[in-house]
């Protein structure tokens, strides 16, 4: 029983961690507040000559796509010209290579979404079993987990804050086949949508979102392992 225990333990560090990763991230994409807040401080109607009302509605269908209830990335909005004072009707505001290119990028957070939902799964699992025959492990388990994962994500949070072009390029080379994330802003509403401070603001938000949780835990079970270590001296 000792190996299955050890097993569990490993399983349970790497799963608990992964999980709050990928919900942090999931918590700051359908954040629509956060959205409507970077619109504002972005310029977003003014740079893409969306009609200021629209804009809304806008967000609303890209978090309803990303969270696969809508269909397509065809989304319609109407114009302003000369301060809004002569409005079109409404038009397609992105082109085939951005709606191609949200395609995959809504693939990617789905199947991500997927993964957490089967690490809760096993990780539940695994923390039955556990409680049941080694509760103390848990503790190990989440403290090692965590406090690993925890250096993985400042150095990638350090990354991003004093090299974001290099490691955000970095990033969508790794996950992504083609070369669609390459916008032109002369043709290409989106990067005008979601610029470069929107990224980093959303990144900010994510490294937050999943920092707090992690160091809790590491904190929490790291006082309860030494707690431990002094009674059973």
């Amino acid at each position: 029983m000792n190996k299955t225990i050890k097993v569990l333990v490993v399983l349970l560090g790497i799963l608990f961690p992964v999980i709050i990763f990928i919900s942090g991230i999931e918590a700051a994409v359908f954040d629509k507040a956060f959205y409507m807040n970077q619109m504002e401080k972005n310029q977003v109607t003014e740079n893409t000559g969306i009609y200021p009302p629209d804009m809304e509605l806008v967000v609303d269908e890209i978090i309803s796509y990303l969270k696969g209830d809508r269909q397509d990335f065809d989304i319609k909005a109407r114009l302003a010209h000369e301060n809004a004072k002569n409005v079109v009707d409404q038009v397609s505001i992105f082109n085939e290579k951005e709606i191609t290119h949200m395609d995959d990028v809504r693939d990617l957070l789905l199947f991500f979404l997927g993964l957490r939902n089967a690490a809760v799964i096993l990780a539940l699992v695994a923390f039955l079993i556990l409680l049941k025959y080694n509760n103390k492990a848990i503790i190990k388990a989440l403290f090692y987990g965590s406090a690993t994962f925890l250096v993985i994500l400042l150095v990638i949070g350090a990354s991003f804050v004093f090299n974001f072009n290099d490691t955000f390029i970095l990033f969508h080379q790794l996950f992504f086949a083609n070369d669609l994330w390459i916008m032109d802003p002369s043709t290409d509403r989106l990067i005008w949508i979601v610029p470069e401070p929107f990224f980093f603001a959303m990144i900010g938000r994510m490294v937050i979102y999943i920092l707090v949780p992690l160091g809790l835990t590491t904190l929490g079970s790291g006082l309860v392992l030494l707690k431990n270590a002094k009674i059973s001296k």
